[in-house]
């Protein structure tokens, strides 16, 4: 059966999604009241370390909404850049080690029921976060990559408003992409 918090948060993560992807900042409040509700969501279906990442991103939220209003005064307002290879390498580097370290704690001191899956999708996640409160363009292919591996979490563990939730966000982070390609271009 699908919990109505769970119908609640696809809505309200849809909503803070379409709005980043529109550079409106109206997308990290939003965005914080979609983790609130994952929060719930991923403790009751027992994966851990997607529920304690919804607590993370809340202050990822809160930093990422300070920085985009800050910005949006600025006259050129919410400009996207690119990403520099070595911040690239180091910060997936750094994914797949903390991603290994965290699993095996998970596998080994929880009863998360899927350790590898959840630490590595919940890391990269964080990468995300940190890219879009950026304004890096990087961070949508990223999460192009992270949304699809989502939606075979949440199949296996029945999560399906959620699995859907995540196909479409795999769509609306290619129009995210595509979006800020549009801006960057425009404002070379």
């Amino acid at each position: 059966m699908m919990s109505p918090v769970e119908a609640l948060a696809v809505i309200v993560t849809i909503a803070g999604i379409a709005l980043t992807a529109q550079r409106r900042v109206l997308g990290w409040p939003c965005s914080l009241a979609a983790s609130a509700l994952y929060l719930a969501v991923f403790a009751k279906a027992r994966l851990y370390a997607d529920s304690a990442l919804q607590i993370v991103f809340c202050l990822f939220l809160l930093k990422g909404w300070y920085d985009w209003h800050r910005a949006a005064q600025d006259k050129a307002g919410i400009t996207v850049r690119p990403i520099a290879h070595t911040i690239l390498i180091r910060d997936l580097a750094l994914g797949v080690a903390t991603s290994l370290v965290l699993g095996v704690a998970l596998r080994d001191w929880t009863s998360d029921a899927a350790p590898m899956t959840d630490a590595t999708l919940s890391v990269f996640s964080m990468i995300g976060q940190i890219w879009t409160a950026r304004r890096l363009i990087a961070c949508w292919p990223l999460w192009i990559a992270v949304d699809c591996a989502y939606i075979a979490l949440f199949l296996e563990r029945t999560l399906w408003l959620s699995a859907g939730l995540y196909a479409g966000l795999t769509g609306l982070a290619v129009w995210g992409w595509l979006t800020w390609r549009k801006a960057q271009i425009s404002h070379a």
